[in-house]
Formats: structure tokens, sequence, C-alpha cells
């Protein structure tokens, strides 16, 4: 009997430093549970092949061949556009089409810049993956910046579009409403997506696959995982199942638009996905009807939107070791892979206002320690790597501290980073055995300066323990990462000046990653935005996971400008360090820290200023 095969692709845009986690965790679950699975990453596929000397050269040709067709729109509404937003959808995208494209090339010397950047891309990729020269600070930082200018030439002739290293720009004209979205996957003059599957996606390869699973972790992947769900639905006879995070935060507004089944996808997962993915494979083998598959929505013969029964709470003890072994490392824009593990879902705090982290995850569980040291020692040995980002939300600092005890004990030489929140548990003598074990850093939650903000946020930090924990963390040796998140309801100018005061004196804190507050549709405070002076709550469109909003303190608005302004100066005057914002580069941190130390990272000063195009 011939057993059919699911296939996880993980499409664009995602971080391509190193590989995600999901396809190689569903690909493990289904192969231990008997069955044929195998994992693609089209996100690192589709850098390397869009970042090309001959792509930079034609996405500039064709953005000055669209800037013509738009060009008349300057004198027919280029008086009008305080009315912008009654302009029919076509029409703002091509004006922001028109300014985008005429801001480049109306700067001296963009035809050269275009020429030089043609001729660097390609090394700069290079200079990523090179061990060597990857460690050279300026070869380094020069590479990410060519890497940048090439991506936004590129981004020209999808105009007004735009793809990042770290972020997927849908059309800003419009909301993020079905419809909207909709409209973007079939228009190729603005979606890359279309073009770029078609020329580079095997889709006669298919043939061997009942099913193609998609994740969709974030915002940036909502219209790439649409665009390759509807061309496989047109080309093929394999069928499509979406499943993700984001997918999940959505999932109410998906259910009411029942076309999207017809043309997107099959089937959707909902909620984590380990036992989901088994029980796909038992129905596509024969084994369990379509309605006995956890956690799946689907639509029936009828045109109904079913909703299957929600999968048994998933034991990570009974997780097997994720399998990259589908995945080509040498892809990665990063000489030295940083693997990703999970040893946890949920977060065992689980109680901050603003966040939705924990939608669509069961109660917080986590590995044993045995396990989760048996799968780091299996990964090192298995695919020789040494550097791991250890991706969970939240793990406790006594579970942290037993697993360093129990990485030592066997000799494993491992360096690695996480995410934490500043609990007590951390204590020095904590923070020096995970140290001493491989922890080069941690992403602490700071959030704000303030202790009337931090107690509207339900953080459950206690300032003075947040200080001792850095102060601590700094004094043994470790480089300090933390978030901050600016603009939260009722924020005062004085208490935001306190939290930019924080940020600014790097003694302590070494690198942030700043973030306006948002308002979600699946966080606690989404059910009482009233508490914090939040009114006419209105929609971002219904496939996106936040909201509009009018505040008593400082304004939307007000927020998104005033972090720009201060994020943007904080990078100017920090453009000689290598990392004073966090955004993408985490792996890269870690592997610089664990290359030189943490003092040479914090002190090292480029002979030249970081340029950036805001």
């Amino acid at each position: 009997m011939i057993m059919e095969k699911i296939l996880f692709v993980s499409v664009p845009q995602w971080y391509p430093m190193n590989p995600y986690l999901a396809g190689a965790v569903l690909t493990a679950q289904v192969k231990n549970a008997g069955y044929e699975a195998r994992s693609l990453d089209m996100n690192v596929r589709f850098f390397n092949d869009i970042l090309t000397k001959e792509n930079v050269l034609s996405s500039a040709n064709t953005a000055l061949m669209k800037l013509e067709r738009v060009k008349h729109l300057a004198a027919e509404y280029g008086s009008r556009l305080n009315e912008f937003q009654s302009f029919p959808p076509e029409i703002r995208t091509g004006l922001l089409r028109l300014r985008d494209i005429s801001a480049f090339f109306s700067k001296e010397g963009a035809d050269s810049l275009v020429k030089e950047i043609a001729e660097k891309i390609e090394d700069a990729v290079a200079v990523h993956k090179d061990k060597e020269r990857f460690y050279i600070p300026e070869l380094l930082f020069k590479a990410k910046e060519t890497v940048d200018d090439a991506l936004r030439i590129i981004s020209l002739a999808y105009a007004p579009t735009r793809i990042l290293i770290d972020n997927y720009i849908a059309d800003p004209a419009v909301d993020y409403s079905y419809e909207n979205v909709k409209r973007q996957c079939y228009d190729s003059d603005i979606n890359m997506f279309i073009s770029y599957f078609e020329e580079h996606f095997d889709f006669d390869a298919l043939k061997e696959y009942a099913v193609v699973g998609i994740s969709v972790a974030d915002l940036s992947q909502l219209v790439p995982a649409m665009t390759l769900g509807r061309l496989i639905k047109e080309r093929t006879q394999v069928k499509v199942s979406f499943g993700g995070n984001y997918v999940y935060k959505i999932i109410n507004d998906i259910k009411k638009q029942p076309e999207f089944f017809d043309l997107f996808c099959d089937y959707i997962t909902v909620g984590d996905g380990e036992t989901a993915a088994v029980s796909l494979a038992e129905f596509i083998n024969g084994k369990i009807p379509v309605n006995e598959v956890y956690s799946l929505v689907w639509k029936n013969e009828n045109g109904d939107i079913v909703t299957n029964e929600t999968a048994p709470l998933l034991k990570m003890d009974e997780l097997t070791v994720p399998d990259f072994s589908d995945y080509d490392f040498s892809l990665y824009f990063s000489p030295d892979t940083v693997i990703p593990v999970q040893f946890g879902k949920g977060c065992y705090w689980g109680k901050c206002a603003f966040c939705d982290f924990y939608t669509g995850q069961q109660k917080f569980d986590i590995k044993g320690v045995l396990h989760a040291a048996d799968e780091v020692e299996e990964l090192c040995k298995k695919y020789n790597v040494k550097h791991f980002a250890f991706v969970d939300e939240c793990v406790p600092p006594l579970f942290y501290d037993r697993f360093a005890t129990e990485i030592k004990k066997r000799g494993l030489k491992i360096h690695f980073y996480s995410f934490a929140r500043f609990d007590k548990g951390f204590t020095r003598e904590v923070l020096q055995n995970l140290h001493s074990a491989g922890a080069e850093y941690f992403s602490w939650g700071y959030e704000a300066e303030s202790p009337r903000l931090l107690e509207l946020m339900n953080k459950g930090i206690d300032p003075e323990i947040r200080s001792r924990i850095l102060k601590d963390s700094y004094e043994i040796g470790m480089w300090n990462q933390c978030t901050f998140l600016l603009g939260y309801p009722t924020e005062t100018p004085e208490e935001l000046q306190a939290t930019i005061d924080v940020i600014r004196n790097r003694e302590l804190i070494h690198s942030c990653t700043p973030s306006n507050f948002a308002l979600k549709k699946n966080a606690i405070l989404g059910s009482e935005p009233e508490s914090v002076g939040l009114s006419n709550i209105t929609t971002k469109g219904d496939f996106h996971i936040s909201f509009n909003y009018d505040s008593e303190g400082i304004s939307m608005e007000e927020v998104k400008k005033n972090r720009l302004s201060f994020e943007q100066q904080f990078l100017v005057d920090t453009a000689d360090t290598l990392w004073s914002l966090g955004f993408t580069d985490t792996d890269h941190m870690l592997l610089y820290i664990a290359h030189y130390g943490r003092d040479y990272v914090k002190d090292y000063r480029l002979p030249f200023k970081k340029k950036y195009n805001f």
C-alpha cells in the first residue's frame, strides 16, 4: 500500500537567518506516528532567489516602467490629496506607487546606486554565510546595508508593497478586510509572490503529496500564504491546509467567508498542530474520516463551515525531537546554524493585559528537564550544531536552573538565548549557573519604567527585582536585551520619557526592541478597553489582529510618531555600535557574543556610521 504524504511549507516573509521551527516539529510528529512527511523552507529560498544582481537591475527597470503608467495621477489627483481616503483603492495604490518610486529615483545618483547595489548584492549575501567574513564587523554591517538597499530597490517594482528582511508590508492603501486581501492575492502588479511562486515553486513535484500544510505565524506571511494556497489549488489536485498562530487569531473572521475554502485552502488546523497533524495524516491515509480530524475547520459538501473536535491537551513530554533533515543549512543567512527549540507551550504567568501570545495554545505545559536536555544533545550530535534559540514565551527559572545543571553534567558546550520575565527566581546564582551552561543573553520583558503602567499591564513585575536581575546579569557577563512597549493607554509624556531615558542609558541594557502598544482582538484588554480609557474601537480589517482606537492619553498617531521619532534618533545616535536595536538580529547577536564575548560586542565601535532606510 502506498502511503500518502504531507509537505509542510514555510512561506515568506520570515527571518532568513536560520530555520523556522514549525515544519521541523510537525514533520517529526507525523513521522514518529508512522506516516510520511517532509519540510520545505520557501522563505529562505525566496531571499536567496531574489537577492541577485539580475533581479536588482530588472526590478529597477520595472519600477521605472510602472512609474510612467502612474505619472498622470499627479495631475489628476495631486491637488486633492486631502481627499485621499475617498479615492477608489486602485487610485490610492497608484498614488502611493507614484510617491515611492519618484522619491527614490528623484534623488541624485539613484541610477548609480542601483548599479552599485546590483554589483555588490551577491557578495553581501555571501558575507552573511562566510565563517570568516561574517565575524569581521565592518564587512558584516556593510553587507547588511547592501541587503537592505537591494530589498528596497526590488520592492519598487511592486510599490507600494514592500519586502524587508524583517517584514512584508502589503498594500498600505487599503485595510486588511477580506476583499482587500483577496484582491492582492490576484494582483501581480503589487504582489511579488505571484510571479515568484510561478517561477520558483515546483508544482509538478506536489504529485507525490496528498496535502500541503502552510504555516502562517505572522501578518507578514498572510498574503504570501494565501497566494501560494491559491496557486496550488488552481494548478494541482493537492489539498491545502493552513495552520499557525496567526490563522488561529483570525479564524472566526475566516469562517464568515466560506469562499476562502474554495479559493485559498481546503482545511485549517487551529491551535497547537502537533496532534492535529498526526490526525490529518491518519485521514489522508484512510484511517479516519475527515470529521474526526482533530482541530480541523473545513467546508462540507453542503457548503457549511465545520469545526471539528479540539485536539486533546498536548503533553510536551510526548513530543519527539524536531526533524531538520530536509533543511539545507547553507542557504541561511548565518555561517553557524542557530537551531530553534521549544521546551513548553503557553506562558506560566499568562496574565499580561496586552498580550495575545497564548491565543490558540493550551494551558501551560513544559517538557521534563531530562527530556529537554536529551533533545538538545541529540540536535547537537545529529546536525553538528552548538547554537540554540529557546523560543518559549516564558520558561520558569527553576526549570532553567535544573536544565543548566544537566547541560553541564553532560559536558555539552552550547550557546543559547531565550525569552524570560523578571521573575524573582532568577537569582544571581541561577543566572550564573545558566551563563556557565551557555546562556549568552535573555530577552527580558521590561515594557515600561512606570510602576503605574506595569500595574495596568498586569505584568506582575517588581521594579526593584527587575533592576537587581539586570545588574546581576550584567555583572556575571551576560548581554541584556529588553523589550519595551511605548504608548500604553493613559501613558503620560513624562512616563514615556522615563522609559526612553532607560533605553538611552545603555549601561545595563545593551539592546532593545521598542514597539507600539496595539489593542489586539484576542488580548485580555480587548474585552475591557474602557478600563484604560480606550474608545471608538474600529477594525483594521477582519484579517488584522488589532484595532484602531481613541485614547484619553496619547492617540494612536501620536504613539506611532513618538516611537518612530525616538527610534530613528536612537539609531542615529548609536550608528557606530554593533547592535542597539535587536529586532531581527537576535541570532546574529548570539553568534557574535558566543564568538567574541559580551564586552567585545558591547564596546566595539565601527569606523563608520550605519545608514538606515527610514
